[in-house]
């Protein structure tokens, strides 16, 4: 009896059950219709790409576990995480400033004022806690006018029992973020 079509099909199968789950991408990145359309000739607001230490600005989706960071085996993000991060603090301070038009994207024309956001700490811990510690400038056209600063620590709770859910945090807690800096800012 020949041995080796059965041997084949048997280290196919055994190969086949060793095989990863597929590699899933999530983002924190607004939808569509959480946008919002700006006024004609409104100040324009200018956000850089945040900044991020460098450790967490990657694809990798990490929860710290103590000193570690614990990367998910098969969640990633979709983009850099200061990108995604950017693009749904525009959208929430557009939401928050409807008379402004805010944007990540370098204007044609010099802005009316540049919003400097930095992260210098961002924590997703394995018990649910994430907490944030950001400073930002705005930064207005007119070099007379002082530049307007601010800092907060932002915490929230929740579940991080798969990387949706881990994502949905971290969405609440930029969310969070955005508010904070739009009622730290009053209208210029």
């Amino acid at each position: 009896m020949n041995m080796r079509p059965l041997l084949s099909a048997l280290a196919l199968g055994l190969l086949s059950a060793c095989a990863s789950a597929p590699v899933q991408f999530y983002t924190i990145a607004p939808k569509a219709s959480d946008m919002t359309l700006p006024q004609k000739n409104a100040p324009v607001i200018y956000v850089p790409r945040l900044s991020l230490p460098d450790y967490l600005d990657t694809q990798d989706i990490l929860v710290r576990d103590g000193s570690r960071l614990v990367r998910s085996s098969n969640g990633r993000w979709a983009s850099r995480l200061s990108q995604s991060a950017t693009d749904l603090i525009v959208a929430r301070l557009s939401q928050n400033w409807p008379q402004k038009m805010v944007t990540a994207y370098p204007p044609i024309d010099t802005p009316d004022a540049r919003l400097g956001i930095t992260i210098e700490r961002l924590d997703l811990l394995k018990e649910g806690q994430a907490t944030l510690l950001a400073s930002w400038s705005e930064l207005p056209r007119d070099e007379t006018s002082p530049p307007l600063q601010g800092h907060a620590t932002v915490s929230v709770q929740g579940s991080v029992a798969d990387d949706a859910a881990k994502a949905a945090l971290l969405q609440q807690l930029f969310e969070r973020l955005a508010d904070k800096i739009a009622t730290s800012l009053p209208p210029r």
